[in-house]
């Protein structure tokens, strides 16, 4: 890799600026180095090290409660579904109208609650609660 690679750009995620670093391969900024090679006829991306996957950790949760941290794991996006739903529709009603927020709230409020409403089934064993 080093007769090839001079500089290892290392790019990291969530929109920050790109860094030119000079990284060796084993270091853990860098996971996969590809050779762009520019030419007249063919240019081509060829990759020359690519780290391996890392192993997911398993969670730390003990078996007889992995049900009950499900359920509270769904609840709690249930809710975080409600008041997305709620603030986009407020918007939406103050949008098309003055004071549509108003005027609009106990629809907006009902059927945030019946997408909500939705999510949170997922958190009941088998399905067996209806879809609103």
């Amino acid at each position: 890799m080093d007769k090839v690679v001079r500089r290892v750009t290392v790019i990291r995620p969530g929109g920050e600026a790109s860094e030119v670093v000079a990284a060796h391969r084993d270091s853990p900024a860098v996971r996969r180095v590809t050779v762009i090679e520019r030419g007249d006829d063919d240019s081509g991306a060829t990759t020359v090290y690519r780290q391996s996957r890392r192993r997911r950790r398993r969670r730390k949760v003990s078996l007889w409660s992995l049900p009950l941290e499900r359920v509270a794991t769904h609840l709690a996006r249930a809710q975080m579904v409600y008041a997305r739903e709620i603030l986009r529709r407020h918007d939406d009603s103050n949008r098309r109208r003055r004071d549509g927020w108003l005027l609009e709230a106990p629809a907006n409020m009902s059927e945030s609650a019946r997408r909500a409403y939705n999510e949170a089934r997922k958190a009941v064993p088998f399905r067996i609660l209806p879809k609103a």
